[in-house]
């Protein structure tokens, strides 16, 4: 029997053809899928990048929210009306804000209050367009980025923010300090620490808790901004602008207290620095208070005739000079429209011990007092404000009382004279666009007021994404 062999080749040539198609397929499938990964990939990447971008914008709105009264921020005040403008308290420390929906996204934001800190915790959430949720997982968990089972890529940052006092250090002008005078020194003390301080009081200037924290500066605002330290002995730092001067004389010392006692004479190594970076902004009076006209009431009070008696709390308006006495649970807050003068033995702004505090807005060009000076029976600085503002070109201060309280006039020249033989103690700390001491002053820097005297606002100093 003969047997037929059959031709295969096209057999093998309809195997080649598949076999070809489906390489071919496969190689067509792959690229599409690799094109549309990439172009997947690429907007993840997108949307990533606008999550931290929507909690970005929720930072600022908290810091926004918490600085509404910049920059004179009272931040004890200011975090007690936290809960205003949508935004809810959900802790007895914490305040979460509205959603803020831009675009496809939104944000959420909560301030939490851990003082003398803030901290600022904002989570943005940016929509995932397109691909399968279950697809847009496995890529956002290869890349390290969270998926929201709603949609949503979303990213926290949390900031830490901190109070940026008015009253930094003693001193401070925005262009010349001048301690030009006999027995010139400076020091601090911390009116809430008993190791630094004497039930609140300034403990003595041989006590062994003095602080090196009387600092002397100049801001950064002005070339050539001065700081004159002269003979005197600054227990502390000098600091000024990039391009600041410091002076010193052949018996002046700065440094900590060690280096002061011990006689050292010149700049102790390290503490002088001309990195000074600070603004200080323009008073405004408050622009809540409802002033009431104060007619002079003639009043004697210990003996001592008034011109202007204060007994009730309020916000009070005068025109001029004269004396002053703010009784025991008195606030006050007063606006001078005009030029203040006052030059007689026996005058005198007097704030009882118990509960009274002064707080002086100065409009007018000039503030003058010699006599008794401010008489603060508190021994508390913060119970004497002083606030120049803009139209305020002069602080003249001249008697031979010891003065406590606080002096910001960032538009005015600040003088301070007297002392006779006698070391005339200052606590507090002056703010001005010069400072001059001329006589004998022994300064004493209260450094708890960087935490009760009002700030410029809070400001961020660690920032961290948390997820």
């Amino acid at each position: 029997m003969k047997l037929v062999h059959r031709d295969r080749k096209q057999g093998s040539a309809l195997i080649v053809a598949l076999l070809t198609a489906i390489i071919l397929a496969m190689a067509l499938g792959s690229y599409l899928l690799y094109t549309n990964t990439q172009t997947l990939l690429v907007r993840r990447a997108q949307q990533w990048n606008a999550a931290l971008t929507l909690s970005e914008a929720g930072i600022e709105e908290a810091l926004a929210h918490v600085n509404n009264q910049a920059p004179f921020l009272d931040y004890a005040d200011a975090t007690n009306r936290l809960a205003t403008d949508g935004w809810a308290q959900i802790t007895p420390n914490q305040f979460r804000g509205p959603a803020r929906y831009l675009g496809d996204g939104f944000y959420v934001v909560t301030i939490t209050l851990t003082w003398p800190t803030i901290q600022i915790d904002s989570i943005g959430y940016a929509r995932a367009i397109g691909g399968s949720k279950g697809i847009q997982g496995i890529l956002l968990g290869i890349l390290g980025q969270q998926f929201d089972n709603s949609g949503y890529i979303k990213r926290q940052v949390r900031v830490m923010a901190r109070v940026d006092p008015l009253f930094a250090t003693a001193l401070a002008g925005r262009q010349k300090v001048d301690l030009n005078g006999n027995n010139v020194f400076t020091d601090a003390f911390d009116s809430s620490d008993p190791r630094y301080s004497e039930n609140g009081r300034y403990p003595g200037r041989n006590s062994n808790k003095i602080l090196p924290r009387g600092t002397v500066a100049t801001s950064g605002e002005f070339t050539n901004s001065i700081v004159n330290v002269g003979n005197a002995e600054v227990m502390g730092r000098v600091l000024t602008g990039p391009l600041g001067i410091i002076m010193i004389g052949p018996q002046g010392s700065v440094g900590d207290v060690d280096w002061v006692r011990s006689g050292q004479k010149g700049i102790k190594p390290g503490w002088a620095a001309n990195d000074m970076n600070v603004i200080f902004p323009e008073v405004s009076s408050p622009p809540a208070a409802i002033w009431i006209p104060k007619a002079k009431n003639n009043q004697r009070v210990d003996g001592v005739l008034y011109d202007y008696v204060f007994n009730t709390s309020g916000d009070y308006i005068i025109p001029g000079g004269g004396n002053i006495y703010v009784g025991t649970n008195a606030q006050v807050r007063l606006l001078v429209v005009g030029d203040f003068k006052m030059s007689g033995n026996d005058d005198r702004i007097t704030i009882a011990p118990s509960n009274a505090s002064l707080k002086l807005f100065m409009m007018g060009s000039v503030f003058k007092l010699s006599g008794l000076g401010v008489v603060n029976q508190s021994g508390f600085a913060t119970n004497f404000m002083y606030f120049g503002l803009p139209s305020n070109k002069s602080v003249d201060i001249s008697g031979n009382a010891e003065l406590v309280g606080l002096i910001y006039a960032p538009n005015a020249d600040i003088f301070l004279r007297g002392g006779g033989n006698n070391v005339i103690d200052v606590i507090g700390s002056i703010v001005g666009n010069s400072v001059t001491m001329n006589g004998h002053f022994a300064f004493h820097y209260d450094v708890t007021l960087q935490n009760v005297a009002g700030a410029r606002g809070f400001i961020p100093f660690s920032w961290q994404e948390v997820q």
